[in-house]
């Protein structure tokens, strides 16, 4: 009775924000046009270019196994995680891919029978991070060095190795692989461009929103919106350090790319839907990573000095600090259009995971 009560209540509470949002959409309409139009640019010139080929790279890649030569010491770091050595390509690709790569690739390696639910949760808490691109961009618009953004990716990786091997101490020894489940047939080429495409519309999906989103929070008052929005979205979140002084700004910087924020969170969600894979130790990963990467950053910082290599003006906005590949606006578009019509057939099944575990 008491739980039904409660019920009652969080769907009241839900039923008034829905019409507080919908209110806010008729009176202020023109602010979430401007948002979503934001959000779609930044798909169309530096998200879709940028990562869609990376995917399908992706998907091809992880079936390399951990005996290239390549891959050696990345097997070699899975057995200290106490993983598989098959996690060899995610554990290389979720670092340098950027947040969504890892719990993307968690899921096609739980579907391929190469991890069990346990173990492919073990490895979004390590295969998470942004990616050397992005830092590069970040530092450039921060701090006017992406050498400095850089040095942050490399602080990152340092405190994802540590939390990795921290929170392995707590998990069982792997005595055996499991089995892979890849038939190495043609038609993976086309499953790998299809789970890119669809990965591709999540993604975007979540950008779209979240820009719209942005675009009512700047209406508040004081800039509250702006940090706000700073923990809900990576990359606001390091937009909004620039100006702050040098040793709050390295903080902002370092934080906001340690947690990726809820946007990204509700990505990895939406990847592993369907999948049986939890996420409750990435969130403790997340409270072990953030002070770690902080202690290691202000380390570092006070070792190298971080700060004489900061320029004094920048001129360069994030979004072209963060490099696109090929991005135009035609041909971007037709490209969009076309990944709309190969997501159609879909139907409500939006998760491409969730089409793939459940079929």
């Amino acid at each position: 009775m008491i739980l039904d009560r409660n019920r009652e209540k969080i769907n009241g509470f839900i039923a008034i924000c829905g019409l507080g949002v919908g209110t806010l959409l008729l009176v202020r309409s023109e602010v979430a046009a401007e948002g979503v139009r934001r959000g779609i640019s930044l798909c169309l010139e530096t998200v879709i270019p940028s990562l869609f080929i990376f995917m399908i790279f992706c998907d091809l890649f992880a079936g390399l196994g951990s005996g290239n030569i390549l891959m050696r010491p990345f097997g070699m770091l899975a057995s200290v995680y106490r993983l598989p050595k098959a996690t060899a390509p995610a554990l290389l690709l979720g670092v340098i891919g950027g947040y969504p790569i890892g719990a993307r690739m968690a899921a096609v390696m739980k579907r391929e029978g190469k991890l069990d639910s346990q173990q492919a949760g073990r490895l979004l808490t390590v295969a998470y991070g942004a990616s050397p691109a992005f830092m590069a961009g970040a530092g450039w618009y921060v701090f006017g060095s992406g050498k400095l953004g850089l040095s942050l990716w490399g602080c990152q990786l340092a405190a994802g190795v540590l939390t990795g091997v921290i929170l392995s101490r707590f998990y069982p020894r792997e005595s055996n692989e499991c089995s892979i489940n890849r038939s190495g047939e043609p038609g993976q080429f086309v499953g790998a461009v299809v789970s890119a495409v669809r990965g591709m519309g999540i993604i975007c999906g979540f950008v779209v929103v979240f820009s719209a989103v942005d675009s009512y929070l700047n209406l508040l008052p004081g800039g509250i919106g702006r940090w706000i929005t700073a923990g809900m979205e990576v990359s606001v979140g390091c937009s909004a350090a620039k100006g702050l002084p040098y040793d709050a700004a390295l903080v902002c910087v370092a934080g906001c790319c340690s947690l990726g924020g809820v946007s990204v969170w509700l990505q990895n969600a939406c990847f592993l839907r369907g999948s049986g894979i939890s996420m409750r130790l990435f969130f403790i990963s997340r409270l072990v990573h953030l002070p770690v990467s902080l202690l290691i950053t202000l380390a570092a910082d006070r070792i190298f000095g971080f700060s004489g290599w900061t320029a004094g003006e920048v001129f360069c906005s994030f979004g072209s600090a963060v490099p696109s590949i090929g991005s135009g606006n035609v041909v971007s578009s037709v490209f969009l259009v076309v990944c709309c019509l190969m997501l159609l057939p879909g139907g409500r099944k939006v998760c491409y995971n969730t089409f793939d575990f459940t079929r």
